[in-house]
């Protein structure tokens, strides 16, 4: 199971092809666009909103969503930093493929970290491959499934996205009680009773989120 999804959250599928998709929008306002990246960051343009659907509204990387963030606070990170050695400019690296939806503290939490060439297609959160590095434990918690445990880049990637810190853990769990709320809208006393659970939890989400990780 993707460790990003809660039990309420649709599937995270095609999202390169929902990609293509969002790249083509711009291409027909802006027909010699390359650097994409200047167009999907935007907030006052629709492409921005259209890149969020194509990832179901969620961290492509914690899966924070936006029962949690404002769709403006949504950041494009480059999956391969723009300062990498690999790119000629900052502008060859902002092309759809490289751009990936992320929360304010996943991206600035990676910055530079640079991905070896052999886990690129493995720490891809586009891909299928992430959903099984990473898994929720049963305290909620993010880790790294067993078999990945030794590979340097991916324990790197984890560390320095602060995956297995509280406050995702917190996140996941508002997350589902708010989709539990949704399911329960018609019972007032459960619903009024999550509301209140869910209060006790953004609070102590608030204290973490003071935290340098």
């Amino acid at each position: 199971m993707d460790y990003r999804k809660t039990k309420y959250c649709p599937e995270l599928i095609d999202v390169s092809h929902k990609k293509k998709e969002v790249e083509k929008l711009v291409e027909i306002e802006h027909p010699n666009a390359k650097d994409m990246h200047r167009y999907i960051s935007d907030n006052s343009q629709k492409f921005k909103l259209e890149f969020i659907k194509a990832y179901n509204g969620k961290c492509a990387y914690c899966g924070a969503s936006i029962d949690l963030i404002k769709k403006t606070e949504f950041e494009i990170d480059h999956f391969l930093y723009e300062k990498a050695p690999i790119f000629a400019t900052k502008k060859d690296a902002g092309y759809m493929g490289n751009l990936i939806l992320s929360c304010h503290d996943c991206n600035h939490n990676k910055n530079s970290f640079w991905i070896e060439k052999e886990e690129m297609d493995t720490l891809n959160p586009d891909g299928e491959k992430i959903k099984n590095v990473f898994i929720r434990d049963d305290k909620y918690y993010i880790r790294i499934n067993d078999e990945f445990k030794k590979n340097t880049t991916i324990e790197g990637f984890y560390n320095k996205l602060c995956l297995g810190s509280e406050l995702h853990r917190l996140d996941y769990l508002i997350m589902n009680i708010i989709g539990l709320q949704r399911y329960c809208e018609d019972n007032s006393d459960l619903y009024v009773g999550l509301g209140k659970i869910l209060d006790i939890i953004r609070e102590k989400r608030k204290y973490y989120s003071r935290i340098k990780f």
